[in-house]
C-alpha cells in the first residue's frame, strides 16, 4: 500500500500538482494535517493522496467518484502494481475521514500565498480587495438535501432538485475565493455576507452591489477595521449640496444608526454598532464597450478624496463588475460547477 500511494501521489502532482507546488508544498500539507491531527494507518488513500485527488475530481470534466477511482486503477496498472478494487467506497470513506476544518483552513492558506505572488504595486492603492458576490447551485437529489436545502417552491413536489444559496469573498488581484458560506435559497445574501465580514483584515476593502449599501455593512466592515465600497442602496436619498463637498458629485455626510434592528442581529450585536458613521458618496461614471454609459452612486468609509480619488474609485468599481460577473461563472460553466455533487448534506452560515 505504501508504494501505491507513492505512485498515486506522484501521478496527482504530475497531473495537477505542477501549478499548486509553490502554493500549497508537500511540506505544508503535511503540517496542516499534523495541526489537525490527522493520521492514517498504511492505507492506499493517505490524507495527502485523498486531498490531491479531490483536487483531481473537482477540476475533472466527469466529477464522479467512479471516474477519479478509474483514473488511480489506470495509473496503479500502468505502473505494474495490481490496483485495488474499483469500488468507490474506501475513496469515499477516506474523503469522508478528513474533517471540514481542515478544508477550510485550505482556501484561506491557498489564496494568501497565491495572493503573495503577485507585486504589490497590482493592488489597488496599495489596499488588499475583497468582493463579496452570490449564486445559487443544485444540490444532490437526495432525502437529506432537500430537508436542509428545499427545491424551488413554485415545482412541484419530487420534481425539482434541492437549490442552495452560495456566498464568496473573492480576491480581486486573483480571483482565487477567500471564504464562503452555503445556506438554503431562502436565506438573503445579506445575511451570508454579514456573517463573512469576520473574515476580512485590517486595511483591507470590501465591495459590494447596492443590495449592501447599507449603514449596518459599513458599520460591520469598519469593526474589523476594513473599509468598504458599496453601491448605495436604492432606499436612501442623496442631495450632493449637503455635507462636506470634495468635488463634484464627492460629498462627505453622517449617517445615523437605523432605530430597527435586523431581525438576524441580536440586541447585543445592534447595540455593539456605532450612533453615526461618516461616509462618503460619490457618483462614477462607468465605461464599457458596447454598453451605455452608466451613472452609479457608491458610498465609502475611505474619506481621504486625495488619496482615493473618485478617478480610482471608478477604476476600482470596473473591475469589481469583473470579478463579481466573470468569476462566479467560471466557477459555474467552464469548471461545470453549477451542481454540488456530494450527497452529504452541507452546512448552513
Amino acid at each position: 500500500m505504501p508504494k501505491s500511494a507513492e505512485i498515486l501521489k506522484h501521478q496527482l502532482f504530475k497531473s495537477i500538482g505542477s501549478p499548486w507546488q509553490d502554493i500549497l508544498p508537500e511540506a505544508r500539507l503535511d503540517e496542516l494535517l499534523a495541526e489537525e491531527g490527522i493520521t492514517y494507518r498504511n492505507r492506499l488513500y493517505t490524507p495527502i493522496v485523498t486531498v490531491w485527488g479531490m483536487l483531481y475530481q473537482a477540476l475533472s470534466a466527469d466529477k464522479s467518484l467512479r471516474n477519479t477511482v478509474k483514473c488511480f486503477t489506470t495509473w496503479l496498472t500502468a505502473a505494474g502494481v495490481t490496483p485495488p478494487s474499483s469500488d468507490t467506497g474506501a475513496y469515499s470513506k477516506a474523503r469522508d475521514r478528513l474533517p471540514e476544518s481542515l478544508l477550510q483552513r485550505l482556501i484561506p492558506e491557498t489564496t494568501e500565498q497565491l495572493e503573495q505572488t503577485v507585486p504589490k504595486a497590482h493592488y489597488w492603492c496599495g489596499r488588499r480587495v475583497r468582493v463579496f458576490d452570490g449564486t445559487t447551485v443544485l444540490m444532490a437529489d437526495s432525502e437529506a438535501n432537500q430537508a436542509v436545502y428545499p427545491q424551488h417552491g413554485d415545482q412541484a413536489v419530487g420534481c425539482g432538485f434541492p437549490l442552495a444559496r452560495v456566498v464568496v469573498f473573492f480576491c480581486l488581484l486573483t480571483g482565487a475565493v477567500v471564504s464562503g458560506c452555503i445556506a438554503p435559497k431562502t436565506t438573503s445574501e445579506i445575511v451570508m455576507s454579514r456573517l463573512l465580514y469576520q473574515d476580512l483584515a485590517p486595511d483591507d476593502v470590501a465591495m459590494g452591489d447596492q443590495a449592501f449599501g447599507s449603514y449596518v455593512d459599513l458599520a460591520l466592515i469598519q469593526q474589523q477595521e476594513a473599509d468598504g465600497v458599496l453601491r448605495k442602496h436604492h432606499a436612501r436619498h442623496t442631495d450632493f449640496r449637503k455635507g462636506l463637498r470634495h468635488g463634484p458629485g464627492d460629498h462627505q455626510v453622517v449617517w445615523h444608526k437605523p432605530k430597527r434592528r435586523p431581525g438576524h442581529m441580536n440586541t447585543d450585536e445592534f447595540a455593539a454598532i456605532s450612533q453615526t458613521l461618516t461616509v462618503r458618496e460619490v457618483r462614477l461614471k462607468l465605461s464599457r464597450n458596447g454598453f451605455r454609459d452608466q451613472f452609479i452612486i457608491i458610498v465609502t468609509t475611505l474619506l481621504d478624496a486625495q488619496q482615493y480619488p473618485a478617478s480610482q474609485l471608478t477604476r476600482l468599481y470596473g473591475w469589481r463588475w469583473h470579478a463579481a460577473e466573470v468569476n462566479l461563472r467560471h466557477l459555474k460553466t467552464t469548471l461545470k460547477n453549477g451542481e454540488a455533487h456530494s450527497q452529504n448534506t452541507g452546512h448552513g452560515p
